[in-house]
């Protein structure tokens, strides 16, 4: 994992020392909180408040954070989460209406669209949102 050279994090890491705050509740670099938790703790700075690092601590933060490697081995703790990919290209889509910009009277919503996104919460959103915009446009039609 090497988003950012380990002297840009290191940086980083050294501006957050004026915070009172734990360094396992403050996360950076939009690394996800589960993510940023598992790192922090595998050196034992979880409970740690920023302003109480000292040098090494953050040099230690900083190698973890842009020298880690993984293997992936499974799927998430959720067991059922895939991916959906492909369907309608956004581009032929007015979304005012979810109606086709190619097709006269034909509506698009849901999975036929080209969204990627984990199945599940935001896919149902997207497919009800969808649906609820098609009726109220076939309904002024």
């Amino acid at each position: 994992m090497n988003h950012i050279s380990k002297q840009d994090c290191y940086e980083t890491l050294v501006a957050q020392r004026s915070s009172k705050r734990q360094v396992g509740n403050e996360w950076l670099f939009d690394l996800p909180k589960r993510l940023w938790k598992f790192l922090v703790a595998s050196i034992n700075l979880t409970e740690k408040n920023w302003a109480d690092c000292s040098n090494n601590d953050l040099q230690n933060l900083a190698a973890v954070l842009t020298a880690s490697t993984f293997s992936i081995n499974g799927k998430s703790t959720f067991k059922e989460e895939f991916v959906t990919a492909g369907g309608v290209d956004l581009k032929e889509i007015n979304f005012k209406t979810f109606a086709s910009k190619k097709q006269e009277n034909l509506y698009l919503a849901g999975e036929v669209l080209n969204i990627d996104a984990i199945t599940g919460g935001f896919n149902f959103q997207n497919a009800w949102t969808g649906g609820w915009i098609i009726a109220q446009s076939i309904s002024i039609d």
